[in-house]
């Protein structure tokens, strides 16, 4: 297969593959995996997309103003951004649009560094399957939009929701503390499979909704629930496979996710999809009980605690199911807990970047 290139190729550090044809790079990537977890993969599934496949773009909007993403190598230096392959070409529209929207107006982005500035981020998250779209900035402080709004009317751009979040922390972070609606609701609706979901801008999802009905099939496979069993899910965020484990898989499900937003979320996914078998806790992770047979896990690309794997090696259920898009701390906490892999599926989630998502169904030694 032929490569596409990007204009910002080599200077931006959101895609680094692009030079490589996809087979050559879901075959690096295999082939990584494998090796590092010492695992044939017993299914490998490559993306029927490899450009426009992203469901979130989290643009930083620096002085200048810049909009784009991190320069390689750098957290504090912005690539302006006139093109990118990861979205969609309405993606790049409106960022670019709103690039216009800020110089004409005097608004200014932010400095990282200093900590100083106006808007943040611009956010953009489409529902590849039902068409729908929401444009999410977040700033320091209130800033103007009617015009921008306006603007994006009359471009013809399709949007669902305009939202505006204020983030006042330090953290660099592409979530807000308030939000204020200014155009349609607060969530737009993707649909994967049979089951409809909720996003959110302060929720994460699966970035490759293309990849994700593949994804809940390994859980379920591996899982090999009969019905009626007493699942715990860690970091079950919106509810992505807390609502196929319990439709599906028909098993009785505790859902433990510390975000209070995303445990929000999740309730409501949940009655979206008619699931009742389902309980949510707006908990830590480390502070639930894990008298379980199966504890299916879900964590962030650093891992686990070594609190939570100290519990869960005492805990010692029979089965768990650890979905990760790092296998490097995969890896660590898989001999941390002392269990091994029995089955191994790889899903390529991220065309154009090294990265790869695992799921791997554990049994103690």
């Amino acid at each position: 297969m032929s490569t596409r290139m990007c204009k910002h190729f080599r200077e931006c550090g959101g895609c680094t593959y692009l030079d490589k044809p996809y087979e050559e790079q879901l075959d690096e990537k295999v082939s990584h995996a494998e090796k590092l977890l010492e695992m044939r993969a017993e299914e490998i599934h490559p993306s029927p997309r490899q450009h426009y496949y992203r469901n979130r773009m989290d643009f930083v909007v620096s002085e200048g103003p810049v909009i784009g993403l991190n320069r390689k190598g750098s957290w504090s230096e912005t690539v302006d951004i006139e093109e990118c392959l990861l979205q969609s070409p309405e993606s790049n529209a409106i960022r670019n649009m709103f690039r216009e929207h800020l110089r004409e107006r005097g608004i200014s982005g932010w400095n990282r560094v200093e900590r100083r500035g106006d808007v943040r981020f611009l956010s953009i998250i489409e529902g590849k399957f039902t068409g729908e779209r929401m444009v999410f900035i977040v700033a320091y402080n209130e800033v103007p939009l009617q015009e921008f709004f306006e603007d994006l009317k009359e471009a013809g751009i399709p949007f669902n929701s305009l939202l505006l979040g204020i983030n006042q922390d330090v953290r660099n972070d592409a979530r807000a503390e308030s939000i204020r609606v200014l155009c349609g609701s607060e969530t737009i609706l993707e649909r994967i499979g049979e089951f409809t979901y909720l996003l959110h801008p302060n929720v994460f999802f699966q970035p490759n909704p293309y990849v994700l009905e593949n994804m809940m099939r390994a859980v379920l496979n591996f899982l090999d629930l009969k019905g009626g069993e007493r699942v715990l899910e860690l970091f079950s965020g919106p509810g992505t496979f807390t609502v196929p484990l319990a439709a599906r898989g028909h098993a009785r499900v505790t859902a433990v996710e510390a975000s209070p937003d995303a445990a929000r979320i999740a309730e409501m996914n949940l009655k979206l999809n008619r699931v009742k078998s389902v309980e949510v806790l707006n908990e830590r992770a480390e502070s639930v009980s894990l008298k379980y047979d199966c504890i299916v896990v879900d964590p962030p690309s650093s891992g686990l605690s070594y609190k939570l794997v100290k519990r869960l090696r005492k805990a010692s259920p029979k089965k768990i199911l650890y979905i990760s898009c790092n296998p490097e701390t995969m890896l660590r906490d898989i001999k941390q807990l002392g269990y091994r892999i029995d089955r191994l599926s790889l899903i390529d989630q991220f065309p154009q970047t090294p990265h790869l998502e695992a799921i791997a169904l554990l049994r103690g030694e």
